[in-house]
């Protein structure tokens, strides 16, 4: 690795010395007819991102749909890892600079995104096809006009224009997997509309009584309620085909009268994916004589994954002065898991505990999002505005499982048998039997303006303002059987012994024909398992852009005004509770730039920016994952987070779409939020939302993309006329201060950061062949997922190193696409750091690994 990375360092100082050629003007010039050329700005392209990189008053890094058509990425989750110190969790879930994704800001079009997950402050990013984006953004400096609720970074996704031309445009692919494609496929019965995303309907909790009547049922009364819940608890096998998506476009221009020119894009993806894991789960012990395992859980997870979304954008442009635009995305995006698990606890002890079950877990997003934008001059005054709707609402319905155990020390013990689990009073998340259901219900409205005045010698002064309401809603109720003895009679026991597909049938609730109990239904949800919130963000800023020579200085203050209003029912005493709460913060920021010629400049920047509780967060409701094996819990007494940011970024743009930037920052924390490991009430692992006292980050990124003309100016070598490198390196360290934290195991990195994060590409473009190949390389290091304490060490992920390949070729109007993503399909490890080296060796806890299989994908698109 050390070889490698200094490759990548050495690399850009070859194109640094090649002679940068200074063209003389003449001394005569001859006059011409001044003449008027409008040019549509094609935000796809290479040469429209460097632009905006290079006139940017803050450090900016992104990708463009030119660059990521090239690589196998079909979601926006995927094209992040391209991204300059850019990192992605679980496939979803963004990491910038190495800070855990609650630090990033997300914007769609330049207004804030809520959040997608009912567990964490955080954007699935996964519920964006690639193929509706324009290009990516993601700001690491602060300005004035940009929220200041981040510390990575602000990621501004940029969907897709109305093209300059009528295009038509039809894709079809279909992906093979090598661990799943015609391979055995566990699933279950669920409904007949799954395949389209929308799968809630048929799970929804039956028409049972509210939580607080459900308490003053009568045993008998909740036996018969038993019988409604008619769910299928067992899997069925069937061959898992190949998985397949389509993509439609269609973009038109009308002309009106007097110029005037109305454009429209509309955008459909669909994308049903099949996938297969396989997940080994340890938990160890330190004792005298050494480290203990005491559990192994051997998971199989089948997951089916559907996206199913449509865009539809449109343009009107009254004149080249007043542009409006009305933007609009509708995405269905579900998850159906069956996680069938084998495994053994207690494995220092005699018996130990064998256990079979399975869990279902069905998840379904459904994400909307309305904006009108409005951009207009007046003289030589611009004013801007943004105004838009956002909802994103989250069901988890009916998230079940059966559970069997078998008390032996041997699995072949004969004498005993594996019984289903079930309580004889209640029920809890670990059991046979238990059912959860959750809606979450996240709204934003949203607006922001800004009024940009010249001044002289091309300076101006910009003020504006952002208004930002947002509400959620968040409710939930845990259900399950449990045995029921009528009066005057047992609970038949023998039926704990029958398999899954009979356990729960309708003939085994209530009393039996045989006069014995079967199952009642009984409740497990507490009275702060369901919360309301709302937060009201106003802010006001004032900015100048002033250039003397070849500085530029943009600076200015921001003032965001924060209320936030938080209820829930406190457990235990049953009291009202409401976190009621008005933040005001004045930010300010600077941000300096040398032009030292007119293809290199430095920057420099300042800032103060916050980072503040998400709801979740906040909330004392407990939720229990079953492939993690632990309980998620918030914490209502955590404190905002406030940062003061340093950052010098070197840049030169040789020219021919080629960049080389060079870029340092600095980051102190004081409060910093991360989710921390404990012992909970019930004896399981918990996680749950801290403030430690300080934290500080540091470090350096490189990125460059250049031709590789240079190496050989022979005429037998025009290949490297047709290569391409692209390269992005992050070295990144943090401390965390934890003197006053009791029980915290010593300093450690942030949770989430990586020591470095590598990505490189290679690109072969022959447009005389219409030829395209490209592969690309990316790898993080290890960092800490779960952070520990004295008893419990950190768990680490591993970085794995990722491959990913794709050839091309275009006929007339068709175009071929073969893909290969994951070629190495290295496993994911995630282990216990024993002798604190911040790496994996040998005699550390390998806590859990994830096999994943090599995605071949081949497309056809045709554009009419």
């Amino acid at each position: 690795m050390k070889l490698f990375l200094t490759l990548l360092l050495v690399l850009p100082l070859q194109l640094l010395a090649q002679p940068i050629v200074n063209v003389t003007k003449k001394d005569t010039i001859q006059k011409i007819k001044e003449v008027s050329v409008g040019v549509k700005i094609n935000k796809e392209s290479t040469t429209e991102l460097l632009r905006l990189q290079k006139n940017s008053v803050t450090s900016v890094d992104g990708i463009n749909a030119e660059t990521f058509k090239r690589t196998p990425d079909s979601k926006v989750s995927d094209v992040f890892k391209r991204v300059s110190g850019i990192s992605v969790i679980d496939n979803k879930f963004v990491v910038v600079r190495g800070l855990n994704d609650r630090y990033n800001f997300a914007l769609l079009n330049g207004l804030p995104l809520p959040s997608s997950e009912s567990d964490k402050r955080s954007f699935s990013f996964d519920i964006f096809p690639s193929n509706m984006i324009d290009n990516l953004m993601v700001i690491k400096t602060a300005s004035p006009d940009l929220p200041s609720e981040f510390a990575g970074g602000v990621i501004d996704i940029n969907t897709s224009e109305p093209k300059s031309d009528n295009t038509q445009v039809i894709q079809i692919g279909g992906s093979y997997n090598t661990i799943t494609t015609f391979k055995n496929f566990k699933t279950y019965d669920g409904s007949k509309t799954d395949f389209l995303g929308f799968g809630v309907e048929s799970r929804e909790l039956p028409d049972i009584p509210a939580t607080i009547d459900f308490s003053t049922l009568t045993r008998q009364d909740r036996s018969e309620l038993a019988k409604l819940m008619d769910y299928s608890w067992s899997t069925k096998n069937k061959s898992a085909l190949p998985n397949p998506s389509i993509q439609y476009t269609l973009s038109r221009n009308i002309k009106l009268n007097n110029d005037k020119t109305l454009s429209y894009i509309l955008t459909y993806n669909y994308q049903n994916n099949l996938s297969y894991s396989n997940i080994i789960r340890r938990e160890f012990e330190e004792q005298v004589t050494g480290v203990v395992k005491k559990m192994e859980l051997n998971d199989s997870v089948f997951t089916i994954s559907v996206l199913n979304s449509g865009m539809f954008n449109v343009t009107y442009r009254i004149n080249g002065d007043n542009i409006i635009k009305f933007k609009n995305i509708y995405s269905v995006n579900s998850e159906d898991k069956v996680n069938v698990r084998n495994g053994v606890r207690e494995l220092d002890s005699n018996p130990r505990q064998w256990e079979k079950s399975t869990n279902f877990w069905y998840t379904q997003n459904n994400f909307l999002t309305n904006q009108i934008i409005g951009t207009h001059t007046i003289k030589q005054n611009k004013f801007n505005w943004n105004v838009g709707y956002s909802n994103v609402k989250r069901d988890i319905p009916n998230l079940r499982r059966v559970v069997y155990r078998k008390y032996s020390l041997n699995e072949d013990d004969p004498n005993e048998q594996y019984v289903a689990v079930i309580q004889q009073n209640g029920t809890i998340p670990t059991v046979a039997g238990n059912m959860f259901w959750s809606k979450s219900d996240e709204k934003i409205v949203s607006a922001k303006y800004d009024l940009t005045l010249p001044l002289k010698d091309k300076n101006i002064i910009k003020i504006g303002g952002w208004n930002q309401y947002r509400t959620k809603n968040f409710t939930s109720r845990n259900l399950g059987f449990s045995q029921y003895k009528p009066n005057g009679s047992t609970f038949n026991s023998s039926i704990l012994l029958l398999p899954a597909d009979e356990l729960f049938s309708v003939n085994n609730m209530g009393i039996l024909s045989n006069g014995q109990g079967g199952f009642k239904l009984d409740e497990a949800t507490k009275v702060d398992d369901s919360y309301n919130a709302n937060s009201f963000l106003s802010s006001f800023y004032t900015m100048v852009d002033y250039k003397l020579g070849e500085w530029r200085l943009t600076g200015g203050l921001r003032l965001e005004s924060y209320t936030q209003n938080f209820n829930y029912i406190e457990f235990g005493s049953n009291q009202d509770k409401n976190i009621d709460t008005t933040v005001i913060d004045l930010l300010p920021s600077v941000n300096v730039i040398c032009n030292l010629n007119k293809k290199m400049k430095i920057r420099g920047s300042v800032s103060q920016t916050v980072s503040r509780p998400e709801f979740r967060e906040l909330a004392p409701f407990n939720f229990y994952n079953f492939i993690l094996d632990n309980i998620t819990s918030g914490n209502p007494y955590l404190k905002r987070t406030k940062i003061t940011n340093c950052d010098i970024r070197y840049e030169f743009y040789p020219g021919d779409n080629q960049i080389i930037s060079l870029s340092g920052f600095y980051k102190n924390f004081n409060n910093p939020i991360e989710t921390i490991n404990r012992t909970g009430t019930s004896g399981a692992s918990e996680l749950y939302f801290s403030n430690i006292q300080r934290a500080q980050s540091f470090g350096g990124e490189l990125e460059y993309r250049f031709k590789l003309g240079f190496i050989s100016k022979v005429e037998d070598h025009k290949i490297w006329n047709h290569l391409t490198l692209y390269s992005n390196l992050s070295l990144i360290k943090s401390i965390v201060n934890l003197q006053n934290l009791i029980g915290s195991g010593g300093n450690r990195p942030l949770q989430g950061q990586s020591p470095y994060i590598v990505n490189v590409g290679v690109f072969y473009t022959n447009k005389k062949e219409d030829f395209n190949m490209t592969i690309s390389y990316n790898v993080i290091g290890p960092r800490i997922r779960i952070v520990g304490n004295q008893q419990e060490p950190s768990v680490w992920e591993n970085g794995r190193n990722v491959i990913d390949f794709q050839i091309s070729k275009t006929f007339n109007n068709i175009d071929l696409k073969l893909n290969v993503k994951d070629m190495l399909s290295q496993k994911l490890l995630y282990f216990q750091d024993l002798n604190s080296n911040y790496k994996y060796d040998t005699g550390d806890n390998r806590w859990q690994e994830i096999s994943f299989g090599q995605t071949i994908s081949l497309s056809v698109r045709y554009k009419f």
